[in-house]
């Protein structure tokens, strides 16, 4: 039994049957008839269009409100009174079933709460989290999407689940609150790097500023500033330079670090979908333009993932960052 089968198309009105030929709509998961589609020419599901809905989603909803079993390996729910699942063909247990069953060791698998108090168990080691590889995501296969994230799959995979599931965006990322950058540049993800780090760079002037001007009063310094070639005349003219503009360095500081701080909360709360859409957009645009699957899988492993460089590489830009506002200073306070 297909996963479409007994499900109705919303052209004909006929009911899918398994050995129909069924295309998808690749934007909200609406199955058609091949012919029926062709006969349309495009997608006539234009409710959900509109609110970047899921046919599956709704479809979901439907069947539990009729006593639809949900797969607790893949999250397929299938109608009441299925023996097996349609998605990924494993068994189906009701709560009380699954419960009596122990055929799952504990010692080389791990269980992850989701909603409404269901529980589903996969090997630590299966990157899609026990759910099937075909599960579908906004369009693309779930195996695709584990193949980009890679690492630490066993958060993620389960976490974009339940993004597609409930429609849900917020999230708690630790990394996004104290260092949002180098998450993004970890995960490759560079247009949020650069506005993050743009953003920080911006809220953390004044700071900057006032830091120097007390490190340009400090005598210690001065002398080291002089041992390295420096000129006094060149370091009174700084310190005057900031001294003429501290008030308003100050007045600029708190309003500035608040700024920050809830660009930080936010990012911490949404980071993790961010990391959702961009990941989707990824792997979309790798299977568009990969002639064969092999290609494909090397793509996801090339482009997804994470790159601890691109963290070393974003402190080399934070410190040249401070060094190029140094030289700034110095041209503009001569």
């Amino acid at each position: 039994m297909g996963k479409y089968t007994g499900s109705q198309c919303i052209i004909c009105g006929n009911f899918f049957q398994d050995e129909d030929e069924i295309v998808v709509c690749p934007d909200c998961g609406t199955p058609y008839h091949r012919a029926c589609y062709q006969t349309e020419g495009r997608c006539i599901n234009t409710a959900l269009h509109a609110v970047g809905g899921s046919w599956q989603s709704v479809q979901n909803e439907q069947r539990r409100s009729q006593g639809g079993i949900e797969c607790s390996h893949c999250g397929y729910v299938n109608f009441a009174g299925t023996q097996t699942c349609a998605s990924c063909g494993l068994p189906l247990f009701r709560p009380d079933e699954e419960a009596e069953s122990s055929a799952v060791s504990e010692e080389n698998t791990a269980s992850m709460g989701m909603q409404e108090g269901q529980q589903y168990y996969f090997q630590s080691s299966d990157p899609c989290c026990g759910m099937s590889p075909d599960y579908e995501i906004e369009g693309e296969k779930l195996g695709d999407v584990a193949n980009f994230v890679q690492t630490n799959t066993l958060y993620y995979i389960p976490l974009f689940r339940r993004f597609k599931e409930t429609d849900r965006k917020i999230s708690f990322n630790l990394p996004c609150v104290l260092f949002p950058y180098f998450y993004f540049a970890n995960r490759k993800m560079w247009f949020m790097t650069i506005l993050s780090g743009l953003i920080w760079l911006l809220c953390s002037l004044p700071d900057m500023f006032l830091n120097m001007l007390a490190s340009l009063q400090d005598s210690a310094n001065i002398q080291s500033m002089l041992s390295l070639g420096m000129e006094m005349q060149t370091i009174e003219r700084m310190t005057e330079f900031l001294t003429a503009r501290q008030q308003m360095f100050e007045q600029l500081q708190t309003p500035l670090f608040f700024v920050l701080m809830a660009f930080r909360v936010i990012l911490c709360l949404f980071g993790n979908y961010l990391y959702f859409r961009f990941v989707l957009k990824s792997v979309r645009k790798i299977r568009e333009n990969s002639p064969t699957l092999t290609v494909r899988k090397a793509l996801l492993s090339a482009e997804g993932g994470t790159n601890f460089w691109n963290v070393l590489g974003c402190c080399g830009l934070y410190f040249g960052a401070i060094f190029l506002l140094s030289m700034i200073l110095t041209a503009v306070s001569l």
